[in-house]
């Protein structure tokens, strides 16, 4: 009888678990609790029955939020300028009306828009890949980022790119595409820009179909029960980054920078490098941009792909190659070698090497004789035991993506590498967002911990008074702050300095929670720093001292 009592047990119980969990499907859990309940009517139980009431509708603090997205797609010249922001609905909401103004008032000087005069709690962040600057804003919910950046404009084709650009962030955020005039994007007026200026304005899922992502990859597909990918979406290709070459160079023409590019195993790459070198050195310029209608022998134009003015489809004996030809606009306020050695040490990071304080980062003179003085050649091969296998850019996480399921204990990594680490064990996957590189959650369920990675911007001894406040509820004295400061641990994180944090609440507080954060500034001006922040009830965050210490040694950046 005792059997029967508890097979009972067991299995009311997981009918219970089943509904609780699964509160989309209906009545039909009911429906199956009173047929097990049937069923053992005729049993001697030894407990009180129990009535449960189970929800068939999600509390609404665990529906998942919506993102937003506010962007402009402005004409000037043979450009198209985006301004863009990205983030949890209410927090650009705040932002809306300020952002459309901003943008509806730029100026553009010699080609390029002018940000000196930036609203009211807005500032220039730190410089990021692919982006001619970052504006880091304020809000009560987050700090958001508005990207600032530029792409050639194509001949005669505006309506199609808009319409290939907004269908793009639409299935960032979850959304289908969108057959309407300009993806449903509306007119804006922009008096310095040219005509035909576009305005977005979409809502969706918070972590929807390559939620916050680049455009040029996808997800990284589930993985299997095992914790490893599934074999049929793994590329046979994939190498370890001592396995790789990188050729590239850096060519100044006018206002922009081109670059040429090529990755790849190192045998093709090896028997392509000095018809490439040839090709870069004789590129002529029309209009400001390269003529590639005569191409080396088996040299093809390839398709279109964002952030790229072309790509070229190179066949050789040892593997085909894909060469990007890209550009950027040049800073006129920065010198020239600072902006080599960012792109050049930013590539060595691609390539599993530290970053170098050469000269251009390592890279050689160049002479192209249509373009302006001062092009670099840029050759990096991957050293032996340099870096983690990595998979191709189709199948790797983004910026703000984990690779969920991996075993705890190996390396994930983020978009173009921009982050790589070790991952405790009993870290969880957290929510991700436009601006996490990395999110987890740890500790028990009724006691969780989160922990984040951001590169932001914002000044040391702000940053600390405002988590004080966050554990304190409110604002805290300068002398509390000055403590805190002055016990901060001094740490290195990716061959960069930092400091570490223990920020807690009082004593007698209850909930006592607490912070521990790292901020590691990523430039020499101090403009963008990295974040890492465990937030949550103190003694989770305490106990998780040794995981947080391995954490950071562990992470290897590439922002």
């Amino acid at each position: 009888m005792l059997g029967s009592t508890l097979s009972f047990q067991n299995l009311f119980h997981w009918s219970y678990e089943m509904c609780r969990t699964r509160y989309r499907c209906g009545n039909w859990c009911l429906v199956l609790l009173v047929c097990c309940m049937a069923g053992f009517a005729g049993c001697e139980r030894l407990d009180p029955v129990v009535t449960y009431t189970v929800p068939t509708k999600l509390p609404a603090k665990l529906v998942p939020g919506k993102d937003r997205m506010l962007a402009a797609m402005l004409p000037k010249g043979n450009e198209i300028w985006f301004f863009k922001v990205t983030g949890p609905e209410g927090a650009v909401d705040s932002i809306g009306k300020e952002f459309r103004s901003f943008v509806e008032g730029i100026e553009f000087e010699d080609g390029s828009p002018k940000l000196g005069d930036l609203p009211t709690g807005w500032r220039r962040g730190g410089e990021k890949p692919f982006r001619y600057a970052t504006l880091d804003v304020e809000t009560p919910d987050k700090q958001l980022g508005i990207s600032v950046s530029s792409l050639p404009l194509r001949d005669d084709a505006w309506d199609e790119q808009v319409q290939d650009n907004v269908n793009r962030w639409r299935g960032q955020l979850g959304l289908p595409k969108s057959n309407a005039k300009w993806a449903g994007g509306e007119a804006i007026t922009v008096e310095s820009a040219d005509p035909n200026s576009v305005w977005v304005d979409i809502v969706g899922e918070t972590g929807g179909n390559n939620s916050m992502s680049p455009p040029f990859a996808n997800r990284m597909p589930p993985p299997s029960s095992a914790g490893t990918l599934p074999s049929q979406s793994v590329n046979p290709t994939i190498r370890l980054a001592s396995d790789e070459r990188m050729l590239a160079a850096m060519v100044p023409k006018g206002s922009d920078v081109w670059f040429f590019k090529v990755k790849g195993a190192k045998e093709p790459v090896a028997s392509l490098a000095k018809t490439f070198r040839d090709f870069v050195e004789g590129v002529q310029f029309e209009q400001g941009v390269p003529d590639l209608n005569t191409l080396p022998e088996s040299w093809t134009r390839g398709g279109e792909r964002p952030f790229r003015y072309a790509s070229l489809d190179v066949v050789t004996p040892a593997g085909d190659l894909d060469i990007s030809v890209s550009k950027l606009v040049r800073q006129q306020d920065k010198p020239w070698a600072d902006q080599v050695d960012m792109n050049v040490n930013r590539w060595r990071g691609q390539m599993g090497l530290p970053p170098s304080t050469e000269k251009w980062a390592g890279g050689q003179p160049l002479r192209v004789a249509a373009a302006d003085e001062g092009s670099v050649w840029v050759d990096l091969a991957g050293e032996a035991g340099s870096g983690n296998a990595k998979l191709p850019a189709v199948n790797t996480p983004m910026a703000g993506q984990k690779q969920s399921g991996l075993p705890s204990g190996t390396e994930a990594g983020n978009k173009a590498e921009a982050v790589t680490y070790q991952r405790p064990q009993g870290w969880r996957d957290g929510r991700t967002s436009s601006m996490r590189l990395a999110a987890f959650n740890v500790g028990p369920e009724n006691q969780s911990a989160e922990i984040t990675v951001i590169s932001a911007g914002g000044d040391l001894r702000g940053n600390v008074a405002r988590w004080l406040g966050q554990v304190r509820n409110g604002t805290v004295a300068d002398e509390v702050v000055d403590q805190a400061l002055e016990k901060a641990q001094e740490v290195t994180v990716a061959g960069k300095p930092g400091k570490r944090f223990l920020l807690l609440s009082e004593k007698d507080a209850d909930p006592r929670l607490a912070i521990d954060a790292t901020i590691v500034p990523l430039g020499s001006d101090g403009a963008s720093s990295l974040f890492i922040k465990m937030t949550g009830p103190a003694k989770t965050v305490e106990n998780q001292d040794d995981a947080i210490t391995l954490f950071l040694k562990s992470l290897k950046l590439n922002l």
